[in-house]
């Protein structure tokens, strides 16, 4: 559920993944899933530190494409729900150039871009366990720019009230735009007849108001990241010579709107907001060569999604 199989990119991004699992009980995610999700995210310019021997780009921002799409599986009457299915994510963003590759001045320096890509495969199961427990858990296998690795993770919810589902457990992830262990902690709670909430920390968090039938409002907290492989070409012309990886991560905060057409399932999207954490960093075997620390800034992401 990418904010992610939900969203995105998230994210790639396993824990985006992770969120589609945000469910009572496996038959809740039966109604809950996306089976397709496109999303464009924009967030605004900011300056960076220019690492040594590059030019650095007069204004960096970021743009980002995901599609998502899922197919579920139903097995041994309910008790059991495998999603399959596949990501995509580009982010598009101006880095450092080589002063060598542009010969030695600024000229048209500034003007170059880097696209970085996600492509991987989802399986995910959910598998009940007595009354009152559910095993989740995921594996991502793809391509991480030019990495070819496996993310995954698993959890075990619990049901402690007829409101509230806790869960806990454990990814292996770069979502942080490092490739990290990282605990997880799943929280669903209908607050209210009119109030959900929805957390798969540090991935998501959202908070939901439904006023009314096919229209929910509510804040939404999200962490989107992933640590992009680079080839040798791409790291002596294009950023640190050394570096064979770029992380990137932001954690934003800000409103939502989800509208569903009456009695459709399609759902649009829009969040707004800023974010309160980025990282864009140059890395070779987890040692970071350049920090390029960008500030924080505003961001908008627009969104289409079809539930199952």
């Amino acid at each position: 559920m990418c904010l992610s199989a939900r969203t995105l990119f998230r994210s790639s991004c396993l824990l985006g993944v992770l969120v589609a699992a945000a469910v009572l009980t496996p038959q809740r995610a039966h109604a809950q899933r996306e089976r397709l999700v496109v999303r464009l995210d924009q967030l605004g310019a900011t300056s960076v530190v220019q690492p040594a021997g590059t030019v650095a780009p007069a204004q960096f921002d970021q743009q980002a494409l995901q599609v998502t799409l899922s197919h579920r599986l139903v097995r041994d009457q309910g008790s059991a729900i495998v999603i399959l299915g596949g990501q995509w994510r580009a982010v598009r963003q101006p880095l450092p150039r080589r002063a060598a590759a542009v010969g030695g001045s600024t000229g048209g320096a500034t003007e170059g871009t880097t696209t970085l890509h996600t492509a991987t495969a989802d399986l995910m199961l959910l598998r009940t366990v007595g009354e009152r427990h559910t095993v989740v858990g995921v594996l991502r296998p793809g391509f991480y720019g030019n990495a070819l690795r496996v993310e995954g993770a698993a959890f075990v919810d619990r049901i402690v009230s007829p409101r509230t589902t806790i869960g806990a457990g454990l990814s292996y992830a770069s979502t942080f735009g490092q490739l990290l262990p990282i605990p997880v902690v799943h929280v669903v709670s209908r607050a209210s007849r009119r109030v959900i909430i929805d957390a798969l920390l540090p991935a998501r968090a959202d908070v939901w108001y439904m006023p009314r039938k096919g229209l929910d409002v509510g804040v939404n907290a999200s962490l989107a990241g992933a640590l992009y492989g680079l080839t040798d070409s791409q790291s002596t012309t294009q950023g640190v010579t050394g570096a064979n990886a770029v992380g990137v991560a932001n954690a934003t905060v800000g409103p939502q709107v989800r509208w569903t057409p009456q009695g459709g399932k399609w759902q649009l999207t829009a969040d707004a907001g800023t974010t309160v954490l980025r990282r864009a960093e140059y890395v070779r075997d987890s040692r970071v060569l350049a920090d390029l620390a960008p500030g924080n800034v505003p961001y908008v992401r627009l969104g289409m999604q079809r539930l199952f």
